[in-house]
């Protein structure tokens, strides 16, 4: 896929989503490869391949989770209040 052209695609993500897309940046770095946002999405979008019905499914599922469900690696606190991090633009450091 590298060597493929790109589209440019513009959309707005749930603060939460993309959090949970943060936290799976995270693993992947934590597991040692070097990579961005942009090849996580693609990874999981490449691997996925539902049926109309399962894809129904998750959708379901999308519209009615919790913030706090939808968060990876995350305890809610005694008050179920969930803080999200916020991340500047542009390519993030390993974290060494």
């Amino acid at each position: 896929m590298r060597t493929s052209e790109d589209k440019q695609v513009s959309f707005k993500l749930p603060l939460a989503i993309d959090q949970r897309l943060e936290a799976l940046l995270e693993r992947a770095m934590e597991a040692g490869d070097n990579t961005n946002r942009r090849e996580v999405l693609s990874a999981l979008i490449l691997d996925s391949n539902p049926t109309g019905d399962e894809l129904r499914e998750m959708l379901r599922l999308y519209r009615t989770v919790t913030v706090g469900e939808a968060l990876l690696d995350q305890p809610l606190d005694a008050t179920d209040v969930v803080e999200l991090a916020t991340h500047k633009p542009g390519p993030r450091s390993a974290k060494n």
